[in-house]
């Protein structure tokens, strides 16, 4: 990894705001080889602790310890990680055009991208992982407001509802499994 690379995650995890107004004039292409490489660090760690039989992928059913199970991980997160990146950009940049107007996507895009430093480079450690990805929410904000010129507090809005609607849309699927097994079982009474 070259020393611009480690500064820049440096930069990023100590000093957030600066850094990313140090990233405003980034183009796209090398913002994405960053996020190319530390993607590729978190996966290849996340396959090795599913190797070794530590990574929380070992609960699934099917994703076994070991070799195979964790050249799995390490595949899947990294195709899943480049999708998630389009896919949670374009949704947070819906609600950054809406409340804020914004620079464009490509900043939104770069706001995501390093906002993901923390939780690229130390999810995969058990409960630290936690803290990381907590500190990438409070990052993605820091670069919403950053990027797009905007306060912390309609950052926070842009980033924050979608997140409460992901949230939202979670406890209601559980609420349905849960109501779907508890039928199905015939453990439901009728009153």
């Amino acid at each position: 990894m070259s020393q611009d690379i480690i500064e820049k995650a440096k930069g990023f995890i100590m000093d957030p705001a600066a850094a990313f107004r140090n990233a405003h004039s980034d183009e796209m292409g090398e913002a994405l080889k960053y996020f190319a490489i530390i993607l590729a660090i978190n996966s290849v760690l996340s396959g090795l602790m599913v190797m070794v039989g530590l990574g929380a992928s070992t609960s699934i059913p099917g994703m076994g310890v070991g070799v195979a199970g964790g050249i799995a991980v390490i595949i899947g997160n990294f195709i899943g990680g480049i999708i998630g990146l389009f896919v949670c950009g374009l949704i947070v940049h819906i609600f950054v055009a809406l409340i804020i107007g914004g620079n464009g996507i490509g900043q939104t895009i770069n706001a995501m991208i390093y906002g993901a430093t923390p939780a690229m480079l130390f999810s995969w450690i058990p409960v630290i992982g936690i803290l990381a990805a907590l500190w990438s929410l409070v990052l993605y904000i820091i670069g919403i407001r950053e990027l797009h010129d905007t306060t912390t507090g309609k950052a926070a809005v842009a980033v924050l509802i979608p997140v409460v609607i992901l949230i939202v849309l979670v406890i209601i699927a559980l609420a349905a499994l849960v109501a779907f097994f508890t039928i199905s079982s015939g453990t439901f009474t009728a009153a």
